[in-house]
C-alpha cells in the first residue's frame, strides 16, 4: 500500500504547473471575469467616494487602528504598513481592490485547475467560481468598506496561496516540504489576523479542494486509493489548521501585551446565546438559513437553494455508487454546505452580510462543480442540458453583477447627498459667527436618511453601504462621532463634545425644530447643536 501512495504523490503532485502559461492559455477566462467585475465594481473604481468607518480612517486613524488591535486584527495594520496604504486614499483603495480581485481569480482558479489534473475540457467553465463569488452583493458589501477592502483581498489571496503550498507539501515530492509549510503558516496567520471570517473560509477552501482531489483520484486511478491515504491527508490539513490558529492566538496575545491593550468585547457582544432565550436563537439561525437558500433580500441569490439541492442530490447519487471512501467525500460536501452558517451557530443570530463571505464562495464553487459534472456526462440528454445550464449561469451572474452595481450606485447617490447636506449645515454654522474653525464643540442630535432617486435600492434593504453618514446613529455620542468625522473629511473641522455637553445638548434640542428648518442649527451654552430629527 505504501508503494501505491508514493507512486500517486509522485505522479500527480511532482511540481506546480507553469502559472504564466496557464494565464496565457486561458486569457478568455480573465476577459470574462474582468468584464463582470467591471460591470459590478466600475462605478466604485472610477468615482471617488467613501463609506462607513472610512471617515474615521481619514480623520482619526490612530483610534481606529487601536480598535483593530483590540479586535485581534493586527495583520490588517501590518499589511497597511507593508503595502504603503497606512495613509488612506479612496482612489488607490478602489483600484487596488479591483486589481487584487483579478489576481485572486487567477490564483484560486489555478489552484482548482492544478489539483483537478489540468483538464482541458474544464477551461470554458473556469470563470464561474471567481465571477459568482466576487460579483455577489455580500462581497460588494465587504468591499464597500474601502478602508480595508484591498487588504482583505490580499488576505484572501494569502489563503489561496497557503492551501496551494500545503497541497504541494503534503502530496508533492519536493524536498522542500517544510519550506512550503512555513510559507503556508505565515500566510495563514496573517490572513486570520486581517479578517477573522477568513478562518472558516480557509477550512472550506481546503474542503472544496479535497472534493476536486477525490474526484481526480477516483476517476484517473485504475487502483482505488486507500482509506489510509485519504484519512492521512485530511489529518495533515486539520493538524496544520489547528497549529496555525493557535499560533495566531499566541501572536495576537503577544501583540496586545506589548501594546498594553485588552481584547474588545465587540465580537462577544454579538453572541446572543445567554442573552436571548435559546428558542429564539435557534429560530434566528433557521431564519438565516431559510433566507440564504430562498434568496430573501439583496444579499442572497435565489439560485442558492437550487445549487444546494442539486449538490445534495448529486452527493446521494455518489453514495449509491459506493465509491472508495465515499463517506469522506460526503462529509466534505456537508461541511462545505454548513460552513456559511458556522458564525450563525456561534452567535445565535444572523451575522452581518459583509462577514458572510463563505456563502457566495461555496455556492460559486458548487455552481461550477455541478456544470463540470454535467459536461463530463456522455449521455445524450446531458448534451442538451449543458448549454441551457451555461446560459442560466450567465443570466444569474449578469443579474447579480447588475444588482451589485446598483448597490454601489445607491452608495454613490447617498454620498453626493451627504456632501450636499454637510455643506448646507456648514453654511448654517457659519451664520453663527463663530469663525472659520469654531472652538465650540458640535453635537448632532437625531438622524436623517439620505434623499435618493427611485433607481436606488430602498433603505430598508440596505445594511450599511448606501446608508447616509447622517443616518447611522446608535445614540447621540456615536452619531456625533460619525457625522463630525464625515464633515471633517470635507474640510469642515469641529471639536468633539464631552459627555456632559452631549447630555445638555439633548435637553436643549428637545425644544428645537428638525433640520433644515430655521433654528435647527444653533449655538446654546457654548455648544453647536444640530438637530436632525
Amino acid at each position: 500500500m505504501k508503494r501505491v501512495e508514493k507512486k500517486v504523490e509522485k505522479r500527480y503532485f511532482d511540481q506546480l504547473s507553469n502559472i504564466n502559461q496557464f494565464i496565457k492559455e486561458y486569457q478568455f477566462v480573465w476577459w470574462i471575469v474582468g468584464s463582470f467585475l467591471l460591470l459590478a465594481y466600475g462605478i466604485k473604481v472610477f468615482n471617488v467616494s467613501i463609506s462607513h468607518d472610512t471617515e474615521a480612517m481619514m480623520v482619526a486613524s490612530r483610534q481606529l487602528y487601536n480598535s483593530w488591535y483590540s479586535m485581534g486584527r493586527f495583520g490588517l495594520i501590518f499589511l497597511k504598513k507593508v503595502l504603503g496604504t497606512y495613509w488612506f486614499n479612496p482612489y488607490v483603495a478602489s483600484f487596488l481592490m479591483f486589481a487584487t480581485m483579478m489576481v485572486n481569480s487567477v490564483v484560486w482558479t489555478y489552484l482548482l485547475y492544478w489539483i483537478g489534473g489540468e483538464k482541458k475540457k474544464w477551461m470554458k467553465l473556469l470563470w464561474i467560481f471567481p465571477t459568482f463569488f466576487f460579483t455577489s452583493t455580500i462581497m460588494a458589501e465587504q468591499s464597500g468598506f474601502l478602508l480595508q477592502s484591498y487588504e482583505v483581498n490580499i488576505a484572501l489571496l494569502m489563503v489561496g496561496i497557503a492551501i496551494l503550498c500545503l497541497f504541494q507539501a503534503f502530496l508533492g515530492t519536493s524536498k522542500r516540504k517544510w519550506g512550503w509549510i512555513a510559507i503556508a503558516l505565515i500566510c495563514s496567520v496573517i490572513a486570520f489576523s486581517v479578517y477573522q471570517s477568513l478562518v472558516p473560509l480557509f477550512t472550506a477552501g481546503v474542503a472544496i479542494c479535497f472534493l476536486v482531489l477525490y474526484d481526480r483520484m477516483t476517476v484517473e486511478m485504475q487502483e482505488q486509493m486507500t482509506a489510509k491515504f485519504y484519512f492521512k491527508t485530511v489529518g495533515k490539513f486539520i493538524t496544520f489548521f489547528l497549529i496555525a490558529f493557535v499560533l495566531y492566538q499566541v501572536v495576537n496575545k503577544a501583540v496586545l501585551n506589548f501594546l498594553g491593550m485588552e481584547t474588545t468585547s465587540y465580537i462577544k457582544d454579538q453572541i446572543m446565546w445567554g442573552t436571548l432565550p435559546a428558542k429564539q436563537c435557534i429560530k434566528n439561525i433557521l431564519l438565516h438559513v431559510r433566507d440564504s437558500f430562498l434568496g430573501k433580500g439583496i444579499f442572497y441569490n435565489s439560485i442558492n437553494g437550487i445549487v444546494v439541492s442539486l449538490t445534495l442530490g448529486y452527493s446521494i447519487f455518489r453514495m449509491k455508487r459506493k465509491e472508495h471512501c465515499y463517506i469522506l467525500y460526503c462529509l466534505a460536501v456537508i461541511y462545505c454546505l454548513i460552513s456559511p452558517f458556522l458564525m450563525s451557530l456561534l452567535m445565535g443570530n444572523a451575522p452581518t452580510a459583509r462577514t458572510q463571505l463563505l456563502l457566495p464562495f461555496v455556492i460559486g464553487f458548487f455552481l461550477q462543480y455541478l456544470l463540470v459534472k454535467v459536461k463530463e456526462q456522455e449521455k445524450k440528454q446531458f448534451q442538451y442540458i449543458y448549454p441551457v445550464a451555461v446560459i442560466l449561469v450567465i443570466f444569474v451572474t449578469m443579474n447579480q453583477s447588475i444588482l451589485t452595481s446598483r448597490l454601489y450606485y445607491t452608495q454613490y447617490v447617498q454620498y453626493k447627498e451627504d456632501v450636499r447636506v454637510a455643506e448646507k449645515i456648514s453654511d448654517q454654522i457659519e451664520l453663527l459667527n463663530l469663525g472659520e474653525i469654531p472652538k465650540e464643540p458640535i453635537v448632532f442630535v437625531g438622524a436623517r436618511a439620505a434623499r435618493k432617486n427611485p433607481s436606488c435600492i430602498p433603505g430598508n434593504q440596505l445594511e450599511l453601504i448606501g446608508k447616509s453618514f447622517f443616518e447611522v446613529s446608535f445614540g447621540t455620542e456615536h452619531g456625533t462621532w460619525v457625522m463630525r468625522n464625515f464633515m471633517a473629511t470635507l474640510g469642515y473641522s469641529y471639536a468633539l463634545p464631552d459627555g456632559v455637553q452631549i447630555a445638555e445638548a439633548e435637553q436643549v434640542a428637545a425644544e428645537m425644530p428638525a433640520w433644515p428648518t430655521t433654528g435647527s442649527v444653533a449655538m446654546k451654552n457654548g455648544i453647536i447643536i444640530v438637530k436632525l430629527s
